[in-house]
Parts: structure tokens; C-alpha cells; sequence
């Protein structure tokens, strides 16, 4: 199960996002091409490298739960002792999970909402942008509650 697991989150947070991180690379190279060599700027490619960009943060930001990595000021938290690690890193945990799930359903909605709008140069739905916000929430709490499980 745990295998299983861990093969559906690498999926998302690993090969997913390498996958969008070289079309990433791909489109600011071909970008900053056509802008000086050719000199031909391409609206296109420079919403597509946007696109690449943000999905790549939010599913970045879902592996940093996973291994528990997040950026955080620990010098309080070091020079507590071994249960009140715990206890801090439970009530964060809490409310971390909490404010997700109370933007879960709105961005849900809010995702199904803008389908009609179309992105200026790719003339794509806006969903596909924002999609990656609950995609993001849904995987950052199962995965901070499987890590809090696995500390307990």
C-alpha cells in the first residue's frame, strides 16, 4: 500500500512536474530565441513558461510537504524539547490542514467557474492554469496527514 502510495505522489510531485519543468526550460529558451535572434516575440511561448512556472511552484510546494521541508523559523522550535516538537508540529499540522481545506472547495469551484475564459495567446481555458491550486491543496493535506501519521 505504502509502495503504491508513494508511486501515485511521485507521479504528480516527481515526473509530472520534471515533465512541465523541461517544457519550462524548453519555452524561455525558445522564448528569449525569438525575441533576439529572430527578433519575433512570442506572446505564446511566453504564457505557456508563465503557465510552467506556477505549476511547477504548487507541485514543488506538495513534494516540500511530503519530506517535510517547508521553509520555516526553527529557532524556537530547535531549542524546544522532543514533545513539544511534536505538539508544535501537530497544532501546525491542524491548522495548516484546516485553512486548505476551507480553500478546497472554493477553488474547486472557482477552477470549474472560469472554463469559458480563454487565455489571451494560447486561447486555452484559465482552468488549466488554476487547476493546479486544488490539485495542490488535495495533495498537500493527504500528504501532511500521511507524515503525521508516519511521526506518531
Amino acid at each position: 500500500m505504502r509502495k503504491l502510495a508513494n508511486f501515485i505522489f511521485d507521479i504528480f510531485e516527481v515526473y509530472l512536474a520534471v515533465v512541465i519543468f523541461a517544457a519550462l526550460i524548453v519555452s524561455i529558451f525558445l522564448e528569449v530565441f525569438f525575441r533576439y535572434v529572430l527578433n519575433n516575440p512570442s506572446p505564446q511561448l511566453f504564457e505557456l513558461s508563465i503557465y510552467c512556472f506556477v505549476w511547477v511552484i504548487y507541485l514543488g510546494g506538495a513534494l516540500a510537504t511530503r519530506y517535510n521541508q517547508h521553509v520555516r523559523f526553527d529557532l524556537i522550535y530547535r531549542s524546544l524539547p522532543e514533545k513539544g516538537r511534536r505538539v508544535l508540529d501537530l497544532a501546525f499540522n491542524l491548522l495548516t490542514n484546516g485553512v486548505l481545506l476551507v480553500l478546497l472547495y472554493p477553488a474547486i469551484r472557482y477552477t470549474i467557474q472560469v472554463y469559458p475564459i480563454k487565455a489571451s495567446a494560447l486561447r486555452v481555458p484559465w482552468t488549466f492554469l488554476l487547476m493546479v491550486f486544488p490539485i495542490f491543496v488535495a495533495l498537500a493535506i493527504m500528504l501532511s496527514l500521511l507524515v503525521g501519521l508516519i511521526q506518531l
